[in-house]
């Protein structure tokens, strides 16, 4: 462990020469207790689905210094993927590249570039990400579905950490109470929550620029209780990360991977702006897509329109399950 502080304002200088557009310091210590406890509850109530992993390594998930020993210092980031042109089938997250891969490099070269020591994670260790990002000071977790939200560019960004072994000489504070957040919600990348599709009809008429009564009161998606998500009715959760055939009375939307409505409805949605970064937009054959050519979509197809996408976790089954199920909604 390294005994000279961290500097501050270099780490976040070189975030945002990288592309990052938010990035806070916290220090690393156990999660407070009424979030754990929540967390905890979540748990219980059974809300992670078949996400075994959620409910394991939950230690490490509360104490970071379980995850990496000597860890001081927890650096957030975060990257803005909302596209400036979308293919309306796929989560707008998922447009592009993965986001794993490349956050991990960008997190990667600023570790090397300021002889920072410790390890990274983006959204595949047991890391309560909205809620270290939240204690960095980055962003807000919206009360409504739980995204985390940046000021100037809303809900549409991924998010990363840094386990450091050094302190550092600033630490940033929170924008909101811990008892304004609400218990995160599942990392499913940054996809948001929809309805079960006997569920649906309420989720048709969600706002689409987070305005009027489904974003400012009331329930937005079913999904969302008031103790946390629950996933078992999400439908960001049954066509990314279910296995086997779709429960037979769900309907899909405007997407067959993924959903984006109520991320849609939530009232800082309307601070998101289309990111400069190249690997988060879509390629032109993925735009050209129809719903007919969705239909026939082949092995080849596939493997070229996703190739280094988060799309290829559904698979080429899962997908096909999700589209056959879309094409008859």
């Amino acid at each position: 462990m390294s005994s000279a502080l961290l500097n501050s304002n270099d780490i976040k200088a070189q975030a945002l020469r990288l592309g990052f557009v938010a990035c806070g310091l916290a220090k690393a210590e156990a999660v407070a207790e009424d979030y754990a406890a929540r967390f905890r509850h979540w748990l219980e109530l059974d809300y992670c689905a078949g996400m075994d992993y959620m409910r394991r390594n939950v230690d490490m998930r509360l104490h970071p210094d379980r995850l990496v020993p000597g860890v001081q210092t927890i650096v957030s980031l975060a990257m803005n993927f909302m596209p400036r042109h979308q293919q309306p089938a796929i989560s707008l997250y998922a447009q592009g590249l993965d986001y794993h891969d490349v956050m991990r490099q960008r997190m990667n070269q600023l570790m090397q570039e300021l002889h920072l020591e410790g390890r990274c994670f983006v959204d595949t260790a047991p890391v309560l990400e909205r809620y270290w990002a939240w204690r960095s000071g980055i962003g807000i977790i919206t009360p409504k579905g739980g995204f985390l939200s940046v000021p100037g560019y809303g809900p549409t960004v991924f998010l990363g950490e840094l386990f450091l072994t050094a302190k550092a000489d600033h630490y940033d504070s929170p924008l909101q109470s811990p008892l304004q957040s609400p218990l995160p919600a599942p990392p499913l990348g940054e996809c948001s929550i929809a309805a079960k599709a006997s569920l649906s009809s309420e989720i048709e008429a969600l706002p689409q620029r987070g305005s009027g009564e489904g974003a400012s009161g009331g329930t937005i998606c079913p999904a969302l209780t008031s103790e946390g998500l629950d996933a078992r009715r999400c439908i960001s959760y049954q066509t990314i990360e279910h296995r086997g055939p779709l429960p037979e009375d769900l309907r899909l939307g405007p997407t067959f991977y993924g959903c984006d409505r109520c991320l849609r409805a939530t009232p800082q949605f309307l601070e998101a702006k289309p990111t400069d970064e190249p690997a988060f937009q879509p390629s032109e054959a993925l735009l050209q897509m129809t719903p007919d050519g969705w239909k026939t979509l082949t092995v080849e197809q596939y493997r070229m329109l996703f190739k280094g996408s988060a799309v290829k976790r559904a698979k080429y089954d899962g997908l096909m399950r999700n589209i056959e199920r879309w094409l008859s909604s």
